[in-house]
């Protein structure tokens, strides 16, 4: 299997939950829909931050077509901008339910062309580059996989509610960058 193909498969996988989570959230209500939108602010915020730091630093130095990049980074904080105002709103209320549509709009272009238009130029990038991108956003699964908390440590194991809490999404982004970036570092 290719470098390319590996990094794909773990993006097509990750934006894969990320849709089957968005979906959960429109399906549930009441309590359901609480713990659903925490499991999927959660694994957005671990997925775009290992993408900020294994895919998108590398693939600027390295790929021609650096608008290709640029375009999902200012996607990425348009998402996290939509996000910050779902998080102060009733789960229960139609405000929160126009919101959760702009997220779910906006998740799936960033997963289409992130897989479409982004690979297509990070032909360019070497292989081991690849192979070090497929591995470190590959993290995210094992940081979420219940089994597996013990290798993500506080940041795994962060609670993540809506409403009200001690540790909002861009907290939770913030030391999942830093967790991120001392794995980065150790390469």
């Amino acid at each position: 299997m290719s470098s390319l193909h590996s990094l794909l498969s773990v993006l097509q996988r990750q934006h894969a939950h990320i849709g089957m989570l968005l979906a959960k959230v429109g399906d549930s209500s009441g309590t359901a829909r609480h713990g659903a939108v925490a499991d999927l602010l959660q694994y957005v915020a671990l997925h775009e931050s290992a993408e900020q730091t294994f895919m998108h630093p590398v693939a600027l130095k390295s790929v021609g077509d650096v608008a290709a990049i640029q375009g999902r980074v200012v996607e990425e904080r348009e998402i996290e901008a939509v996000i910050t105002r779902l998080e102060g709103l009733d789960p229960a209320s139609m405000d929160f339910m126009i919101y959760f549509g702009l997220l779910e709009e906006a998740m799936s272009g960033h997963t289409r062309a992130e897989e479409n238009v982004e690979a297509r130029v990070l032909g360019a990038v070497p292989d081991h580059e690849l192979e070090h991108m497929a591995r470190g956003i590959g993290l995210v699964d094992v940081w979420m996989d219940p089994a597996a908390r013990l290798i993500g440590g506080s940041v795994a194991s962060m609670p993540l509610r809506p409403g009200p809490r001690d540790v909002g999404f861009s907290e939770l982004h913030r030391r999942s960058l830093e967790a991120f970036d001392a794995v980065f570092r150790l390469r």
